[in-house]
């Protein structure tokens, strides 16, 4: 695994945590995981979960007080991988409450810090997932990813992001959101660790030389930039010029199908999970355990949606609707791919750095006030709902600037491929 930072001026209450291993091996006494080992040392990495990904012994909270009476009686299929390539878990960390929202602002747990700015939010969903990682506290973490919640924080937070294709990982074991858009994923410092990880996951290991690398940059994505992120942005592009080429998309006829059933696939889908969960949690039949839920929710912003959708219920026409729509993009999104005779597309993965704690509902953006949520996943939903896979890596910044991130999205299944131009990527960004 790439080796960790210095974390001696790591802040040591970053609310990264719901829950601490017991045997968390070397834990210092703030919470961190001791960097120095012995040469006997056990080989391996320390691995952190995601709260609403099932760990044996853990809560399955998902950020939730009503959840977290469930204690998890085996490793779901993905953290069984992953202990099974040499993972030790050191704890199941924080994120935004039932992964509902980009903050990880939870108001049960805490709100997750950005390492090194922490009055800055670390984003969310798997804000406590990312955090972990940039601060130096394990090796990988896993986290999962509806709308954007692993490629986020991994931006927000300076890290490598891997969002698998939907589909590719299992997500059996975890409280998720919808079962068209939602994936496990991984943090990393680096793509070859995600390489890693993804291998333990599926077992694939092929690797080839990325070669001639053709890339999109969608132009509806360039644009409404926070100057920092505008010049980081730049200073990415430059740095690949000579390595990869870099063509102009459209990519309006995709986002004309995806933005309009983005809500209602979500809010169709995440009523029957999160009824199943709290089903198990409290011993109840699912539709009276999601009312229980829905009470004991403590996030202001979660609650809204979850009241909202439990007074006006998504109909099956409307949701139906929205599912045609996911399968018209797919193709529409492939076929776009072919006719520019690209790989994949980048771009960057927030038109804004970190916004600050407590910036839950709205966000001043370029002398504006916009929604934190729809400002923030304005460049990562659509890919969700085409279930491709996603990878987030740093963009350059200045020593002490917030991070900024740039995402590579490719073509569904095809991860490994996106991860040999991830790997020809980060290699011409770090150059000087």
């Amino acid at each position: 695994m790439t080796a960790r930072p210095d974390q001696d001026d790591a802040p040591d209450d970053l609310g990264v945590f719901t829950e601490r291993a017991a045997s968390a091996g070397g834990s210092a006494p703030d919470g961190r995981v001791a960097r120095e080992r012995g040469a006997d040392a056990p080989a391996g990495f320390d691995l952190a979960v995601k709260a609403n990904v099932a760990v044996a012994g853990f809560r399955l909270s998902a950020g939730s007080r009503v959840l977290e009476r469930h204690v998890s009686p085996a490793d779901s299929p993905v953290v069984a991988a992953l202990r099974a390539g040499g993972g030790r878990i050191v704890g199941t960390t924080n994120m935004h409450e039932l992964a509902f929202g980009i903050t990880s602002n939870n108001a049960a747990f805490g709100p997750v810090r950005l390492p090194g700015h922490p009055d800055r939010s670390a984003g969310g969903s798997s804000g406590g997932s990312a955090a972990a990682v940039a601060a130096g506290l394990v090796d990988l973490a896993v986290g999962t990813d509806t709308g954007g919640s692993v490629s986020l924080p991994a931006a927000l937070c300076g890290v490598v992001g891997l969002r698998p294709s939907t589909g590719r990982w299992p997500t059996a074991d975890s409280v998720g959101l919808s079962w068209t858009r939602d994936t496990l994923g991984v943090f990393a410092r680096s793509v070859a660790d995600a390489r890693r990880a993804d291998a333990l996951v599926t077992h694939e290991t092929d690797a080839h030389p990325a070669g001639a690398i053709r890339l999109g940059l969608p132009k509806q994505y360039l644009d409404d930039l926070d100057p920092r992120v505008e010049t980081a942005l730049r200073d990415a592009l430059d740095r690949l010029e000579g390595a990869v080429e870099l063509i102009e998309a459209d990519l309006a006829p995709v986002l004309g199908l995806t933005a309009p059933a983005e809500m209602p696939i979500t809010l169709w889908e995440s009523r029957r999970l999160l009824g199943l969960a709290a089903a198990t949690a409290l011993g109840e039949a699912p539709d009276e355990a999601f009312e229980r839920l829905v009470a004991g929710t403590l996030s202001p912003d979660v609650r809204a949606i979850l009241e909202a959708e439990l007074a006006a219920p998504t109909s099956g026409e409307v949701y139906g609707r929205s599912i045609r729509a996911v399968i018209d993009a797919r193709r529409t999104y492939h076929r776009l791919l072919d006719e520019l005779g690209a790989d994949a597309l980048l771009f960057p993965s927030a038109p804004a750095p970190a916004p600050l704690i407590g910036e839950d509902d709205t966000v001043e953006h370029l002398g504006r006030r916009e929604p934190v949520f729809g400002l923030y996943t304005s460049r990562l939903g659509s890919g969700t709902v085409l279930g491709a896979p996603m990878l987030t890596l740093p963009a350059p910044v200045p020593g002490g600037a917030l991070p900024v991130g740039v995402t590579l999205q490719g073509r569904r299944f095809h991860d490994r491929r996106l991860l040999d131009i991830g790997e020809a990527v980060e290699s011409a960004l770090a150059a000087d």
